[in-house]
């Protein structure tokens, strides 16, 4: 007995695996194009009428089916892209109908039912099975550069084709925009894009000086727009993105050092020393004023200038002189140089000591041993002649 109901639900599940796919090959298939304001009528039971065509919200077609037994019908209307309608006429018949391309005063459709289809009636003037002329814009954007100091410029290209098989009329463009900037020469309208060509636009977008530093992002350009059939639509880029970074403050940063040859010096001798003024900022200075304070006991020697003024100096570069000075007097000697320029100022010091030569040293006691050597020369020569 369980014999017989293994046998039974084997040979239903052989007869299901055989079904299926004879009921996937049973389905008819077939394709029409009608006019609008006509019709055609499939297997003398089911009508199908287009009342009208649109490109409004994407194409679609207005259709009437109705059938003998159902003379009311019903009025769909089918989109590109969308689902199959499915329509059922009283006599049983059913059938599938998917929009598969709309022409200027036609529409074409793709049908399906399980029973073989044939268009036994039509009525049909000539319909223009010629595409409708459709434009299709992209738009893409750049900003070169990329990241800009507040103040600066940057240049926006917006790049537009049509790769649509139409010209694009009527173009608006809406160009998105970051706060604290402004454009200069974009344009809201753009010219006629016929199907295939591609548009270029520049524009220069300035950065305000009470902008913020920072990343921005700039909203994507919006294109609206016509095509030849009056049919409106629109696309758009992707938002770009803007780095904002403080301004560069220009200025000149020098400084002054004074090279010495000598820590130590004889008084009297020559003393050289070596200025060196340089710009280390990124802006050329203004006049720049050298002034040389020199400690008492020590003075310039003839020829040299302490003071000199130069007219600018500009960045990484700079100027250097040298002057002698001579020391009078021994001890430690301080001598300080200030440099001065656009209300700043900078100073550097030299210090170095004077001593006097070992002749000046020991002055004194040669000066005192003179009275006793004559003495001693004196008793030495007496002696020689008590000898005698």
């Amino acid at each position: 007995m369980n014999g017989c109901r293994v046998l039974v639900v084997v040979a239903a599940a052989a007869l299901l695996i055989l079904v299926l796919p004879m009921t996937a090959a049973g389905v008819e298939t077939t394709k029409v194009t009608i006019g609008v304001n006509e019709y055609v009528v499939l297997n003398n039971d089911i009508y199908i009428e287009v009342l009208d065509v649109s490109g409004d919200m994407g194409w679609s077609a207005q259709v009437h089916f109705y059938s003998y037994l159902d003379p009311v019908g019903t009025k769909k209307t089918l989109y590109t892209g969308d689902i199959p309608t499915e329509y059922p006429s009283g006599s049983g018949l059913i059938i599938e109908v998917t929009l598969d391309s709309v022409f200027s005063n036609a529409a074409s459709f793709v049908i399906e039912s399980s029973k073989k289809l044939y268009v036994t009636d039509r009525n049909a003037g000539e319909v223009e099975t010629e595409p409708v002329a459709v434009p299709k814009l992209t738009i893409t954007r750049t900003i070169d550069p990329n990241k800009a100091e507040i103040g600066q410029t940057v240049k926006v290209t917006l790049t537009i084709k049509n790769t649509g098989n139409g010209t694009a009329t009527d173009i608006m463009l809406d160009e998105g925009t970051i706060a604290k900037t402004y454009k200069d020469g974009c344009p809201s309208t753009i010219e006629d894009i016929a199907a295939g060509a591609t548009e270029r636009i520049e524009y220069d977008l300035k950065i305000r000086e009470d902008a913020q530093s920072g990343t921005r992002e700039m909203p994507a350009s919006v294109l609206n727009y016509k095509g030849e059939s009056g049919v409106s639509d629109s696309t758009e880029s992707q938002s770009s993105v803007l780095t904002i970074i403080p301004k560069e403050v220009l200025l000149p940063e020098l400084t002054i050092s004074i090279d010495p040859i000598d820590y130590v010096v004889t008084c009297g001798d020559d003393v050289p020393m070596v200025v060196t003024i340089t710009n280390i900022g990124n802006a050329t200075s203004e006049k720049v004023y050298v002034k040389g304070d020199l400690p008492p006991g020590v003075k310039l020697a003839k020829g040299g200038e302490l003071e000199p003024v130069y007219e600018s100096v500009k960045p990484d570069k700079g100027e250097e002189y040298e002057v002698t000075l001579v020391a009078s007097e021994e001890g430690k000697h301080v001598v300080e140089m200030k440099m001065m320029w656009a209300g700043e100022e900078a100073t550097a010091v030299f210090e170095f000591w004077a001593e006097k030569s070992g002749l000046e040293k020991y002055y004194v006691y040669i000066i005192a041993a003179i009275p006793i050597l004559l003495i001693l020369l004196w008793i030495i020569k007496r002696r020689r002649e008590y000898s005698y």
